[in-house]
């Protein structure tokens, strides 16, 4: 029987270094900005395309995991290209004299807006002065008093005409305030009610009789003096108006003339401010101003907001930026995206009007671009919905919200004309954000074609490292941090190829190394360096172990303490340590499990106790049913896979999930069958296939240091290893004193490609092949399973040839 051949990994290949030599600089103070991300021509391009193409629909969807810099380099971007791109127009509401619940949108050249504003500002205070002068000036206050005694001389000829018609009934007319009073006339004199009832009855009656019968004849003076009056009133206002008119429409010319160019929208809504001013002329001036001037027909109360209908209501004055523009949205809510309505409780009631109406990010960006962050998006109620609305509809329609209970109702509704939108939206989020949406909502892939595909690594090449190097420099510049040295721009690199898990590649979440940075920087200042040093990154790296590791120092404490079971030196049957991890999300670590097989006769097959115990998830379940594929492919060729087994993780608790210990169920199962001890100071990760290779698996570094603390706790004696998958190696970037250990002999790690390597290093004993008869090589590992399934085979076959007698009868 030949040796077994240990493969131990040699130390220069437990970490890829980078030499601080390959740099041409000193400190990141010498590097140029690096101006673009680093790795991520697909998505940048992707995004220029995007950008390009104006048709609708092509908006674009930029998707990757966080920290990797999507936001900032993408707003990079975006105001690059937006200050060379023109300044959309100004957006205002005006009021709508012909259809006032509608209010009207005029689009004004960038700043015009305000001016616009302040115009009919200016305008109307204007009027307020210019009206009451004109109005109160000598030569009209003669022609008013010419009208008002026409209109008095009329009245009287009026009322003439009706007392002799009274006269000669016997009755006289007198005008009380608002109505007409007929009253008795006895021998030439107007007998008042005292007078009337000392009067005998019979004269009485005949009185009455008489006024009854002119009751018609009163009525018809009423109306011809409500006619009379609204005739002469008319009259008035007529020629107030006639007096006022020159002055208004000069107004409005020049008005006209200072804003008409802007199109027929605001020479619309100025024609229309002429006619209501024409029309309205009494409201410029105070009553008290005008002597007897009859008040105004409304309503005090509605008196102060005939003005708001002049006022305009700038939506997005653009008077102070350049360029198209660029807007982020950090609360997506519906009102914030679409804008809305303000109110004034008035009698109980919400009232609003277009002075009121508040503008969403889509009028700000309408003419440029929105960014918006997809979970935020769709976390909030109808926003959505809204946002896909607007798009698809190319216009941006504010709705005024209902009444609700505990609030007052509201009183009118306004349906404000929708702004023509002509914007380009970014959505950032996750890759599953964006699959979900693309599986499930048609009008998303109508409305985000364009997808950017954000790297999480990039290769590690010499350029990309130097790139690396550019962007600490250049974040180091802007958040006013120390310079780097070389040699801390090397530790930060190999840093960013361990949070990737591959010495090929560095992690393209730039976020872990900016943050490592800004950390090695606060210990360079500690100790008052001005620049930043390999030893305070390593410092840094320490530090932040230190912080999270609180929840490993316990399960460490438990494994020193024994109350975990473990054992890290000899040889047992059946019993592997594996390795699981823990992931709390901002910290990770290994730790050792204990794996125990026992195997019987019986036709139970391979039973797994954490599965059995619903306490295994999907993927773990799916490794033993491989683990039992296997031993039936190479055992069961010439003889039924007759046997009862039982696995199981001991003193586990919880799920478990994943099939990064199926290796190890798989070891501890053929050690149970050939009764050959496993080591128990190698640890063991890896997944199995049915052909028995071995599988990478995920967070190999952290599994390994959480392996090499806890051993290190017992007390290393060179024996004491980890056992991984040989395709994990490019995986390797593990801390210094790992790597120490490992270079002074003092820890081990064991590559392996297939179940027999590994059976062979955990046992000492060779795996064996199987020879042309269809047998094993004797001794070993395969031999003595082979074997031991065959005696089980017999021995379940003599336990029911000997059974069966007894259950027939």
């Amino acid at each position: 029987m030949k040796k077994v051949k240990f493969r131990r990994i040699r130390p220069e290949k437990l970490r890829r270094n980078c030499d601080p030599a390959s740099f041409a600089f000193e400190t990141t103070d010498e590097l140029a900005p690096i101006g673009t991300m680093v790795g991520q021509v697909r998505a940048l391009r992707a995004i220029d395309l995007g950008l390009e193409i104006p048709t609708r629909g092509f908006n674009i969807f930029a998707l990757g995991e966080s920290g990797s810099g999507k936001t900032t380099n993408i707003l990079r971007q975006l105001e690059r290209k937006a200050a060379t791109e023109p300044l959309p127009d100004d957006m205002c509401y005006v009021y709508d004299f012909e259809n006032p619940a509608r209010p009207r949108v005029l689009r004004l050249p960038a700043g015009q807006g305000r001016l616009l504003a302040k115009a009919m500002d200016g305008f109307v205070r204007e009027l307020k002065r210019i009206i009451a002068r004109v109005l109160s000036d000598k030569v009209f206050g003669q022609e008013r008093e010419r009208l008002r005694a026409d209109a008095i001389r009329k009245a009287d000829r009026l009322f003439r005409r009706y007392e002799t018609q009274a006269r000669a009934a016997g009755l006289s007319l007198r005008e009380e305030e608002d109505r007409i009073a007929v009253l008795p006339v006895v021998d030439g004199n107007v007998l008042d009610m005292e007078r009337f009832e000392a009067l005998p009855r019979k004269v009485q009656r005949q009185i009455e009789a008489a006024a009854a019968a002119f009751r018609d004849k009163t009525m018809d003076y009423a109306r011809e003096r409500r006619r009379l009056d609204r005739k002469e009133l008319q009259r008035l206002l007529d020629a107030e108006r006639e007096n006022v008119e020159p002055i208004v429409k000069e107004m409005v010319k020049e008005l006209k003339d200072e804003l008409g160019k802007h199109g027929d929208t605001v020479q619309r809504f100025l024609d229309q401010v002429e006619a209501h001013v024409l029309a309205n002329h009494r409201r410029f001036i105070p009553a008290e101003e005008l002597g007897e001037i009859v008040e105004h027909e409304e309503p005090e109360e509605e008196a102060p907001n005939f003005f708001r209908v002049f006022e305009v209501n700038v939506l997005v004055d653009r008077s102070h930026t350049e360029g198209a523009p660029v807007v982020v949205e950090r609360s997506p809510t519906l009102w914030n995206l679409v804008g809305q309505f303000e109110y004034r409780e008035v009698a109980g009631a919400l009232r609003t009007d277009h002075t009121l109406i508040r503008p969403g990010v889509l009028h700000r960006a309408n003419g440029g671009y929105l960014v918006l962050q997809a979970e935020d998006l769709l976390l909030e109620e109808n926003a959505w919905v809204a946002l896909k609305k607007a798009l698809r509809q190319k216009e941006i329609r504010i709705e005024e919200e209902h009444g609700t209970e505990g609030r007052p109702r509201l009183a009118g509704q306004l349906e404000p004309e929708p702004v023509p939108l002509s914007t380009k939206v970014i959505l950032i989020g996750s890759p599953d954000i964006y699959y979900h949406l693309k599986n499930e909502d048609d009008e998303f892939n109508r409305l985000f074609k364009v997808k950017a595909d954000f790297e999480t690594v990039i290769p590690r090449t010499r350029e990309n490292e130097l790139k690396v190097a550019k962007l600490l420099g250049q974040v180091a510049r802007e958040e006013g941090l120390l310079p780097l040295r070389r040699e801390a721009v090397a530790r930060i690199v190999e840093y960013g190829s361990r949070i990737a898990e591959d010495q090929r590649r560095i992690s393209a979440r730039y976020a872990g190394m900016l943050d490592l940075m800004a950390e090695a920087a606060a210990f360079s200042r500690r100790h008052r360096r001005k620049l930043v040093i390999a030893e305070d990154v390593d410092r840094a790296l320490k530090d932040r172990f230190r912080r999270h590791s609180k929840i490993a120092e316990l399960v460490m404490r438990e494994f020193a303490e024994g109350t975990i079971l473990l054992n890290t030196g000899g040889h047992v049957v059946g019993q592997v340590n594996a390795i699981a991890i823990y992931d709390l999300g901002d910290f990770a670590f290994g730790v050792p499990c204990r794996i125990t097989a026992r195997t019987y006769v019986g036709r139970g097959g391979v039973m797994n106790i954490d599965r059995e115990a619903k306490l295994s998830g999907a993927i773990h379940d799916k490794g033993a049913l491989i683990m039992v594929g296997f031993l039936g492919g190479r055992f069961a060729q010439d003889k039924p896979l007759s046997l009862s087994a039982s696995i199981t993780f001991e003193q586990s608790y919880e799920e478990i999930e994943g099939d990064s210990a199926s290796s190890s169920e798989l070891l501890a199962l053929l050690s149970s069958l050939a009764n050959a001890p496993i080591r128990q100071s190698i640890a063991v990760t890896g997944s199995v296939n049915q052909l028995g290779e071995i599988q990478p698996i995920g967070g190999v570094n952290e599994k390994i240091e959480g392996i090499f603390h806890i051993w290190r706790l017992r007390g290393l004696s060179s024996d004491e290893g980890v056992m991984i998958p040989q395709k994990n190696l490019t995986h390797l970037m593990l801390s210094d004193e790992v790597i120490s250990a490992v270079r002074k002999g003092k820890f081990n790690i064991y590559a392996v490609e297939h179940i027999d390597q590994a059976i062979e290093i955990l046992t000492g004993v060779p795996a064996g092949k199987k020879r042309r008869d269809g047998t094993w090589e004797p001794g070993t590992i395969n031999d003595l399973v082979d074997k031991r399934l065959r005696d089980l085979s017999i021995r379940l076959t003599e336990c029911e040839t000997f059974r069966r007698p007894f259950e027939e009868k």
